[in-house]
């Protein structure tokens, strides 16, 4: 929750596929699943998959860390889903979005934390020392 924005990406092998996505608000439920919603496609919803696999990659700027979930993504037309969150119910009332379920099958915490950089007199030391140690 603490990253709030995510890229969606669906790997879908149909010949139309949805374009990726930059998402926000999303819900968690407690099964892990994630909820969405995202632009009704230009298409007639029909031409495309309803469910496919999918990637989010979650990140936020100034961040040390990001996550990368992989999953099914499922495409709701409609509320009438079970276990649907009320949050999203709300939002996809407005007829201008589609909403969206991943059931995560995994995912990965990628440490971003830049590394330390040594100064010359630091390098040359533990350069030395290494030196010193193979002549042992």
């Amino acid at each position: 929750m603490e990253l709030q924005s995510a890229l969606f990406f669906t790997e879908s092998l149909s010949i139309i596929k949805l374009p990726t996505h930059v998402i926000s608000d999303v819900v968690v439920d407690e099964a892990g699943d994630i909820w969405f919603v995202i632009p009704k496609p230009a298409m007639h919803i029909d031409a495309y998959e309803m469910e496919m696999p999918a990637k989010l990659d979650f990140f936020k700027k100034g961040m040390d860390f990001f996550v990368k979930a992989r999953g099914t993504a499922y495409l709701l037309t409609n509320t009438e889903v079970d276990g649907i969150p009320e949050e999203m119910k709300e939002r996809m009332q407005d007829e201008q979005v589609i909403g969206v379920k991943v059931v995560v099958a995994n995912s990965d915490l990628v440490d971003n934390t830049p590394k330390p950089s040594q100064n010359w007199l630091q390098a040359s030391r533990s350069q030395l020392v290494e030196l010193v140690l193979l002549r042992l």
